[in-house]
């Protein structure tokens, strides 16, 4: 991030300066200058960081002290905090609302960096994933920049652009919701204003507040309020309630996705060998072929996505080609793993009925082996949680696994829908937590056996995969 001055900062978020003094000549050179911004002092390693003091589950100004010695920083306060009382001889600047300070400041460098082409990605599922292809292939080319892990909400999303370079060439960011949901990508969108917007998906998540997947989709849409005339929408025109959501938006939309009738961008064809996938487009009109090492098929719909956003960059099919040799998937997120004989997919970090419907299929198009699914609770459903959970398990009955391991209070009820359609009780196992679920993986997988691990973040199913495939049995 080029430096801001704390005078900039003060006059942006309209606060007022305490503690600290301009030094003349040569000690002036760092002195109120800050590169690094941060809402947690755990993180704070070097000189020039500022240091937002938020409340939320824990006060923030509880852990000033533990700058005390830490030469350059200072911090963002409340007015409401008493900073003689409590000793506190930082350099500070004292606003009504840190957190709010903080999203003037990440507004502030959005149009004070301007020249960078900003992409925001949102979706019920894949936002991450998405994220980081689209990371991956523009930085062949151009100086790019991506927001750090799933910082993606009204928190994450401010601090990763307040600690962007400033000298990228591209920057993506992802935008997500939680309680209440509308209107909260509106505001995020809101402080990036992209250049380029993608709307992933709309699933049922979220749905004890949102209530159905209209109003899922009514919240992801959001992303194109705040698209100026030269910028541009890319849609997956594939899902209904999407393509109703958008369609009044203003705008350059571009809809993506398999139905060449509602789309301008068609996914022709996947096409699968033993270790690569070949994506076939048509790219308004023109044919056009994609080879990539990726080979889960959730992931190539997101590289799909990531290409589109490339090729409006700027980037000819020779340089995306490139790119896509070393295009890597992150952990946790669909990652291919081995143990011994057994091969690991590791989906770990989330789960929605239709994302674990999409996995569970490919895995048993993909693979002809042994294949075991280890499933727990998909968290965030509502009213409705028990019916998807057993939809779900409905649907895993109709394919070729040979056993089920579930995970968690919610996922008896992918027990129970498999039970309805046929699936053999006897080859289905429930657990409370994943410690004890690896534990019996361990007794019953058979040799050369694909395993599936899927579940919502709070069940912490990764347990489950590290723990089978330790070494210490």
């Amino acid at each position: 991030m080029p430096e801001l001055t704390i005078e900039e900062i003060a006059g942006v978020v309209k606060g007022e300066i305490l503690n600290w003094e301009a030094k003349p000549g040569a000690e002036a050179e760092k002195s109120g200058r800050f590169l690094h911004y941060y809402f947690d002092t755990r993180d704070i390693t070097s000189g020039q960081s500022l240091f937002f003091a938020m409340s939320g589950a824990r006060d923030g100004h509880d852990f000033l002290p533990q700058l005390a010695d830490k030469e350059g920083v200072a911090a963002v306060i409340s007015q409401d905090f008493d900073y003689k009382a409590r000793g506190i001889e930082l350099p500070l600047i004292r606003v009504p609302d840190p957190l709010k300070a903080a999203q003037e400041l990440a507004v502030y460098v959005r149009n004070k960096y301007r020249r960078i082409k900003y992409v925001g990605i949102t979706g019920s599922a894949g936002k991450t994933t998405t994220k980081e292809f689209v990371y991956q292939l523009t930085s062949h080319k151009y100086r790019a920049y991506r927001s750090f892990l799933n910082w993606n909400n009204w928190i994450g999303m401010p601090f990763s652009l307040l600690n962007m370079k400033g000298n990228e060439d591209v920057a993506v960011f992802e935008l997500a919701m939680s309680d209440p949901g509308i209107g909260e990508i509106d505001f995020l969108a809101g402080i990036l204003r992209p250049d380029v917007a993608v709307l992933l998906n709309a699933f049922p998540v979220h749905l004890e507040f949102l209530e159905s997947v209209d109003n899922v989709a009514r919240g992801k849409a959001e992303i194109l309020n705040h698209l100026a005339a030269d910028d541009i929408a890319f849609i997956n025109g594939d899902l209904d309630h999407v393509r109703r959501e958008t369609r009044a938006k203003k705008g350059r939309k571009i809809y993506f996705g398999k139905n060449q009738k509602y789309n301008q961008v068609i996914l022709e064809d996947i096409l699968r060998n033993e270790h690569a996938t070949a994506i076939v487009a048509d790219f308004y009109g023109v044919e056009a072929q994609f080879d990539t090492p990726v080979i889960n098929r959730v992931h190539v719909e997101n590289l799909f996505a990531a290409i589109i956003v490339a090729q409006h960059l700027g980037m000819k099919h020779v340089e995306i080609q490139a790119a896509l040799k070393e295009i890597k998937t992150l952990p946790g997120r669909g990652e291919i793993r081995h143990h011994g004989s057994f091969t690991i997919i590791d989906e770990t970090y989330n789960s929605n009925p239709e994302a674990l419907k999409k996995s569970l299929d490919w895995v048993d198009t993909e693979f002809k082996c042994a294949k075991i699914a280890v499933l727990g609770d998909m968290l965030e459903l509502g009213k409705k949680e028990a019916l998807f959970h057993r939809e779900v398990g409905g649907y895993f009955a109709a394919l070729g696994f040979e056993r089920l391991i579930t995970v968690g209070r919610r996922a008896l009820d992918f027990v129970v829908g498999a039970a309805a359609k046929g699936f053999d009780k006897a080859k289905i196992n429930s657990f409370d937590n994943a410690s004890a679920a690896a534990e019996f993986l361990q007794e019953v997988a058979a040799p050369g056996s694909v395993i599936l691990f899927k579940a919502s973040r709070g069940i912490r199913l990764e347990k489950a995969v590290e723990e089978f495939c330790s070494d210490e049995k």
